[in-house]
């Protein structure tokens, strides 16, 4: 598969049949558009005010949506805390049923029909987000009055046991009685015992002191206590403080029912989410049509649009238009040097999945070539046929449902590809939920257990193949590109070092077959050590004598000679990353064997054993394929983005962003 071929699109036609003309052009998701160029005549550009209104309505839609999202969760979290009160019989039981309503991020599966219900009931869910706008208010203006009540219901709390009217504390007359209260509670006897007065005390949350005294000695008492830390009772309210606390409450509880009230009367329109959400799209389309229409260049009674379509549909979508509208001038051109068409990929759908790891091209779509390697990796990362039944079951039926959206259903294809990976190489080693088979031989190639270095050798030369792989694709690049020099310096003369290696290595396996617990038969021609030293030379030679030939100076030349043979320490160290296949490989295995193990010893426990180890193996094992599939897709993919893509591909471009297919909430059935 490769990147599909654009057409640039020019066209001509009728204000009048303008919506027509967009209505065929972005029906199959394959139109985008692009500024017009400057045309001779009386054009001007798009108005944007239809994008502004557009974008208040979707505004308007979305704090509707937002807003009931909130009372849900409000209101759950209110009946669950009821409940618990009511089981310790501290409230009576609210009589509320809280919807079903999921608020879930996932898209909504509609048909088409529900698609245009809700586009032309516009004006109805409109007012709908109107009336919960006015909600919101009132219960803004409810929680702001409650909180000002619960402060002022603090202010009066220090003085609710004492039980005097607040209008009695007055420094009228002869006789002053006064309140105070500081927040700590030690009690100041030792001050008031000196004062010229009578005096009561009250311990709770702090000190409370009355005190009764002659007006001339008001100012000498009041002016001790205020320095002892005791603030003076201003409220002059014809009842007790504890009259007043009682009366703050019964308004606040009455608030807290008007918020319950219009909690219920907002949640009364939780069954218009599933068309606000269809209605937040359908605006949202617009506005990007309203985007496009911006570049477009109009007069009075025409228009002139540009934009990019996949040449494979051009030219039905072109005679579709044409049978609608005759009157519309249409042109389909090719893509000039200064013009940047989009990206789009074409895979079929065993790659597709795939195109989540790289979203991004230029020349050459990486997707195939990559998707083998990410197969291949993923399966050796987890090693375990058990664990790779399990992924490949529930990611292809995931993958295959109707009921998920499509990012979350090309990840599951991809996720259960890898787990069919697995269950390749898990008979390759031999892992089955790593189970211990003991003398009894079940891996066809290794066990990763018994001999981790012959692991480790297949990691790092699935790293040379990939690398090499890599450096042969930039070789045909540069080739296409009329740089044969620089395809024979830059990438020839690495690739002359694997072919070294390679012999290195052929020559060398029957020394190190012992070493890797392995037996070989044959034995090595005996030139691969001068092949080997030959290609070794070639590729250095090539390095130091045109690795600065790009330099304007004999210095520059030479020191760039140098700098290139440095740079082979980058691909060593690209080739030691691949060590992390062996690594998360055989840290799957020891931890499912030690699970296995702990599962052994809980199984022993006499009557209930069987049941509680089964148990604990089950969840342990759950807990080490999650960690697994986590490890095998973070580190897979790393290895693809810096040790394979990082040898020839450039991933500059811009993805192809149709008209018409990007949503929020909904889906199409």
């Amino acid at each position: 598969m490769a990147i599909a071929e654009m057409s640039h699109l020019r066209l001509i036609g009728l204000r009048r049949e303008q919506n027509k003309i967009l209505d065929k052009l972005t029906d199959r998701g394959m139109f985008e558009a692009r500024a017009t160029d400057e045309l001779p005549g009386a054009f001007s550009s798009g108005d944007t005010g239809l994008y502004r209104e557009l974008k208040l309505k979707q505004s308007r839609v979305a704090f509707a949506l937002g807003f009931l999202k909130a009372r849900h969760a409000e209101m759950a979290k209110l009946l669950a805390k009821n409940k618990i009160a009511v089981k310790k019989g501290k409230a009576e039981k609210i009589e509320y049923t809280l919807s079903d309503e999921k608020y879930k991020d996932a898209r909504r599966l509609i048909t088409h029909a529900d698609f245009a219900d809700a586009a032309a009931r516009e004006y109805e869910l409109l007012h709908i987000a109107d009336e919960l706008e006015k909600i919101s208010f009132e219960i803004v203006e409810f929680n702001s009055r409650m909180a000002s009540l619960k402060s002022t219901a603090t202010e009066y709390a220090p003085f609710a046991e004492v039980p005097v009217k607040l209008s009695e504390l007055s420094r009228d007359g002869n006789i002053v009685i006064s309140l105070y209260y500081n927040r700590t509670s030690i009690a100041p006897n030792d001050l008031l015992n000196e004062l010229p007065c009578a005096y009561d005390l009250w311990a709770s949350n702090g000190m409370t002191v009355l005190t009764v005294c002659l007006k001339k000695n008001f100012a000498e008492i009041d002016k001790k206590l205020g320095s002892a830390g005791f603030s003076r009772c201003i409220f002059d309210d014809d009842c007790t403080a504890s009259q007043k606390v009682a009366a703050l409450e019964a308004e606040i509880s009455d608030i807290k029912r008007a918020l319950f009230d219009l909690n219920v009367k907002a949640l009364g329109y939780e069954k218009y989410v599933t068309e606000l959400c269809i209605l937040y799209d359908v605006i949202g389309l617009d506005i990007e049509r309203a985007e496009a229409e911006e570049k477009f260049l109009k007069t009075d009674s025409t228009f002139v649009l540009e934009g990019w379509m996949p040449a494979r549909v051009a030219e039905s979508v072109v005679a579709e238009v044409s049978e609608n509208c005759p009157n519309t001038f249409i042109q389909l051109l090719a893509p000039e040097e200064c013009d940047a068409p989009p990206t789009l990929v074409e895979n079929n759908k065993l790659i597709k999945p795939y195109e989540s790891i790289t979203d991004m091209y230029r020349e050459i779509d990486p997707n195939p070539i990559m998707a083998v390697f990410y197969f291949l990796f993923f399966g050796i990362m987890l090693g375990d046929a058990g664990y790779g039944l399990i992924l490949a079951i529930a990611g292809f039926i995931v993958g295959t449902s109707k009921k998920f959206d499509v990012g979350i259903k090309r990840l599951a294809l991809l996720i259960g590809m890898g787990g069919v990976s697995a269950v390749f190489w898990g008979v390759m080693f031999g892992g089955y939920f790593s189970i211990d088979f003991g003398a009894t031989e079940v891996a066809i190639i290794l066990n990763p257990l018994d001999k981790p270095l012959l692991l480790l050798v297949l990691s790092i030369v699935m790293g040379v193949i990939q690398i090499s792989v890599g450096f042969i694709i930039k070789f045909v690049a540069l080739c296409k590109e009329g740089k044969p020099f620089s395809a024979i310096f830059d990438c020839g003369s690495i690739l002359l070092l694997f072919a070294a290696l390679v012999c290195l290595a052929i020559g060398m396996l029957p020394s190190l077959a012992p070493m890797l617990g392995i037996t070989v038969d044959f034995v090595p021609p005996s030139g691969l050590s001068t092949a080997a030293m030959a290609l070794a030379l070639a590729g250095v030679a090539l390095i130091l004598i045109f690795g600065g030939r790009n330099s304007k100076n004999v210095f520059g030349k030479v020191i760039g000679g140098f700098k290139g043979l440095y740079g082979l320490v980058n691909i060593l160290s690209d080739l030691l990353s691949y060590c992390r296949l062996f690594g998360l490989c055989l840290a799957s295995c020891a931890i499912g064997l030690a699970f296995n193990r702990l599962g052994e010893i809980l199984m022993g426990i006499p009557v209930a054993g069987y049941v509680i180890g089964g148990i604990v193996l089950v969840v342990l094992h759950m807990f080490n394929l999650v960690l697994g599939v986590l490890s095998a897709y973070v580190h897979d993919a790393r290895l693809q983005f810096l040790e394979f893509y990082g040898k020839f591909y450039d991933g500059g471009g811009r993805l192809f962003n149709p008209l018409g297919v990007k949503t929020k909430y909904i889906r199409y059935n």
